[in-house]
């Protein structure tokens, strides 16, 4: 349910900011209106802009406060309502222009019709203007509720924070308290069991840092020198093996196509003889007919060939390979030693007492968690008022009954803290299906053409958002 709210609460965002382009006062609704007609836009556009003010506080105790979660779909609805009535009205202006052009080809020639000279009838305004006078009657009666459920406005500083470009090298800070899991993963893949094939699961529970920990072992000297052939494949849902031996025979540098019967005979003959390390992360699928016919893919291999396989489910780890190595959550300790490294990175802690009083709050809050603990240490390092640090200490968003860890909490405050553009572009790419690779440009254009206005665009550009 949780979840829900957090990505209900994108698109609210999203239907809001749309609104705003559609209803910027120099824009092409204004210029359609008759002018004693232009104050219901104007008076919508005010309404909303109020109601906006709050949003960010209502999306952070909506998980705890029904009342402010039932506040969240009515304004969700009405919201739809002001969207579906302003189509009608972009429809009725396109229809106008469609119809002056015809004309104008028939009795002008190829002549632009200027906006200005377009305006909406009465009969068309008249059949509208009832419902958009309810729509805002209905978006006044929530804001007036918002004293009585006690949310307070925050004005969106239009501050964009420019977030640096991934690395698949992995950053020491990100596997604080991991050495006797690393060395003791390490002991395993060199370790020569005279097998020709040993499988290897990692098994934790979501945000615990199973693929983090697979990722240090994978890039080891130690570990690169010892095999000949080394692949790291995201398995995720839904399982697909043809998409896995293509992706294997990829990193091996082999050509592909779709033949899966001609791929997996290759990929049998790429590996035979050869001592290679697979890493077969996020695997989900506990159909063992499936798992045992990949298997035998790799069966033919010299001895010592090793595949990780990293999981949240015991299920998964117990039919795939004996000895799993179970990666728990980290102490207090070591969580505040993460969560410092990633806050604190250009400040001492010493030197803001309070906000390290806090800060070692947060962190307990967040359960061991290193998903958790680095996306509000993300959040917080660009904070340095204490009041900030205190809203995220005290967030009802951490008491969602039905989380058993820190995690959901965590990324739903993440989320709460984009600034407005962003979360039009959460709510954007929440179309991709998990673990999806896609090409940030096309990524890019899509966004962009997806804008409901070719206004210039404010702040940094697109594609540093990634």
């Amino acid at each position: 349910m949780e979840i829900g709210l957090a990505v209900g609460g994108a698109f609210l965002s999203s239907a809001l900011n749309v609104l705003f382009d559609r209803l910027a006062p120099n824009g092409e609704l204004f210029k359609v209106f008759q002018k004693h007609h232009v104050r219901l836009l104007k008076k919508l556009r005010m309404t909303l802009l109020g109601l906006q003010a709050v949003l960010s506080d209502a999306q952070n105790k909506q998980a705890s406060n029904p009342y402010v979660s039932q506040w969240l779909n009515e304004l969700q609805d009405a919201v739809d309502g002001a969207e579906n009535l302003i189509e009608e009205v972009n429809y009725e202006v396109l229809r106008l222009k469609v119809e002056s052009q015809h004309q104008n080809l028939g009795e002008k020639g190829n002549q632009q019709i200027s906006d200005c000279n377009l305006c909406l009838s009465d009969d068309f305004f008249l059949n509208i203007k009832d419902k958009l006078e309810e729509t805002i009657e209905t978006l006044e009666e929530l804001e007036k509720q918002i004293g009585r459920l006690d949310l307070t406005k925050y004005l969106d500083s239009g501050k964009q924070e420019i977030r640096e470009s991934s690395t698949s090298v992995v950053d020491e800070s990100d596997i604080l308290g991991r050495q006797n899991e690393i060395e003791g993963l390490i002991d395993r893949l060199l370790s020569e069991d005279g097998r020709n094939l040993t499988v290897v699961p990692v098994v934790g529970m979501g945000g615990v840092g199973k693929t983090t920990l697979a990722k240090a072992v994978y890039n080891d000297e130690k570990v690169k020198n010892h095999f000949g052939f080394k692949a790291w494949i995201c398995v995720s849902e839904p399982y697909d093996i043809l998409r896995i031996t293509k992706e294997i025979l990829q990193e091996f540098g082999l050509t592909v196509d779709n033949n899966l019967n001609q791929l997996q005979v290759k990929l049998k003959e790429s590996l035979k003889g050869k001592k290679f390390l697979i890493v077969l992360d996020d695997v989900w699928n506990e159909n063992y007919k499936e798992w045992d016919g990949l298997r035998n893919l790799f069966v033919q291999g010299d001895v010592g060939s090793k595949i990780i396989v990293t999981t949240r489910k015991e299920s998964v780890a117990l039919m795939m390979g004996y000895g799993a190595i179970n990666v728990g959550t980290l102490s207090s300790e070591v969580s505040w030693d993460l969560f410092k490294r990633h806050s604190f990175e250009n400040r001492d802690p010493e030197e803001h007492p309070e906000l390290e009083e806090i800060g070692i709050q947060i962190a307990h809050k967040c359960k061991g968690l290193p998903l958790a603990l680095k996306a509000l240490a993300g959040i917080l390092r660009s904070k340095s008022e204490v009041d900030e640090w205190r809203d995220i200490l005290r967030s009802e968003i951490w008491e969602l009954q039905s989380c058993s860890n820190g995690i959901l909490p965590a990324l739903m405050l993440s989320y709460n803290d984009l600034p407005p553009q962003l979360k039009r572009c959460f709510a954007f790419c929440a179309i991709y299906p998990k673990d999806y690779l896609f090409c940030k440009e096309q990524v890019v254009h899509l966004w962009i053409v997806s804008r409901p206005e070719p206004t210039p665009w404010a702040g940094p550009a697109p594609g540093d958002h990634f």
